[in-house]
């Protein structure tokens, strides 16, 4: 398949574009910093625009198969990055009929609240309360949307090794999980029907 990621130089975007290409799929990489992506892959292109430019999204987007979505705030003050970036990305797959959309949000938004800890909540509620507010507009925007989606909500992340030692689930508690474990959940959904159209949370 031909899979776009969005967010794909970031730590955890950088698992997911290496994990698409084991899986042999074709991969474009969306950035801002293409000097940032480091592999050579005869599978590998590169899109250098801006997630919240709509007519660069759009037009990276077209004649893919799949969109993957991990993007990250742009600090603490960021309260629009991640769902104007969604919103921009739903519209040219609606625009130009791509389909699947997987889309990394945060364990604790909408009915996962009661699986995070107290701590989690906490911050939440204070110094996180933007990017919190963030991930929920963002999973309302994929919620509204006519595409076959899967939105994954991971736990605390961690850079360790792969261990493919990870849970999903929406009824047990959601601590932590290592990046690479993350990336093979997130790529597996590109073909994995399991959890479409549904949240679902991932803990080691």
């Amino acid at each position: 398949m031909k899979v776009i990621v969005f967010g794909a130089t970031g730590k955890t975007g950088q698992h997911v574009c290496g994990q698409a290409l084991e899986r042999g799929h074709e991969v474009t990489a969306f950035t801002r910093s293409a000097n940032r992506v480091d592999r050579r892959d005869s599978n590998l292109r590169v899109a250098q625009g801006d997630v919240t430019d709509a007519a660069s999204v759009a037009a990276a987007v077209a004649n893919h198969d799949a969109a993957i979505i991990v993007l990250g705030s742009n600090g603490l003050r960021d309260k629009t990055t991640l769902a104007v970036g969604t919103r921009n990305v739903v519209d040219g797959m609606t625009r130009h009929n791509v389909g699947r959309l997987v889309v990394l949000s945060a364990a604790g938004v909408g009915e996962s609240w009661g699986q995070i800890s107290w701590l989690a909540r906490i911050l939440f509620r204070t110094l996180l309360r933007n990017i919190y507010s963030d991930h929920a507009a963002q999973e309302a925007v994929v919620r509204e949307s006519s595409l076959d989606w899967t939105i994954v909500r991971a736990a605390i992340l961690k850079d360790t090794p792969a261990s493919g030692d990870y849970t999903p689930g929406n009824a047990g508690k959601v601590t932590q999980i290592g990046r690479a474990d993350l990336a093979d959940f997130l790529t597996r959904q590109v073909n994995d029907g399991a959890y479409r159209k549904q949240a679902i949370s991932v803990t080691s």
